[in-house]
């Protein structure tokens, strides 16, 4: 059966329906592969968005600079910056972290939970759910999806930070990686795994 029988019988049509479909699943888990977050070469501007908010005030512009506040979720916060598509309603915020981030293949965990509480802070006071922000070291920057895990994680963050507040009790966390860049490390903490100088304690 040549080509030309395949188009009359249907059959052709039957197979680029397949093949696009089966395109389109291979599109889709090669992008799922890339994950919620990548580490990239660091750079400024953001060509192609528009700044909508800013934590410094600006003359002219009275939104800049206020407390942003979410009844839904109980967060307040002032972002660094928040930006828009020029055809998009979804605000992305941009975090600017002024330490290095080395070799670390990720961020720090408490910059990551900052920017995934500003996703849920953003949806509320703007009406429209972020898909990705920005956290953005002197060396390096991270592209952060929005994913379920990351909404995941800030809740239950959250959630565990107002457990303590009321009862008084929480449990540490204390390791190299939560304790290496915490201004309480070595210093008043008691859970801290390394002094500020660099040694072990």
């Amino acid at each position: 059966m040549d080509w030309l029988e395949l188009v009359q019988t249907g059959v052709w049509a039957d197979w680029v329906v397949v093949l696009a479909v089966a395109l389109a699943v291979v599109c889709f888990c090669l992008r799922g592969r890339k994950g919620q977050m990548q580490k990239l070469p660091r750079k400024d501007g953001m060509v192609g968005f528009r700044l909508i908010y800013a934590d410094q005030k600006q003359s002219g512009r009275q939104s800049f600079g206020r407390l942003l506040t979410s009844q839904t979720y109980g967060l307040r916060g002032k972002p660094d910056f928040v930006y828009r598509r020029r055809w998009s309603k979804r605000p992305v915020p941009v975090e600017i972290k002024s330490g290095n981030i080395g070799d670390n293949p990720l961020p720090h965990v408490g910059d990551y939970l900052q920017l995934a509480a500003y996703f849920l802070l953003l949806e509320d006071v703007y009406g429209s759910r972020p898909k990705y922000g920005w956290l953005r070291y002197q060396d390096y920057m991270f592209f952060i999806r929005n994913t379920r895990k990351v909404r995941k994680d800030a809740l239950q963050t959250m959630q565990k930070m107002r457990r303590m507040l009321s009862d008084g009790r929480g449990e540490p966390n204390a390791d190299f990686i939560h304790c290496r860049h915490c201004v309480c490390n070595g210093t008043v903490c008691p859970y801290g795994t390394e002094g500020r100088n660099g040694g072990e304690e």
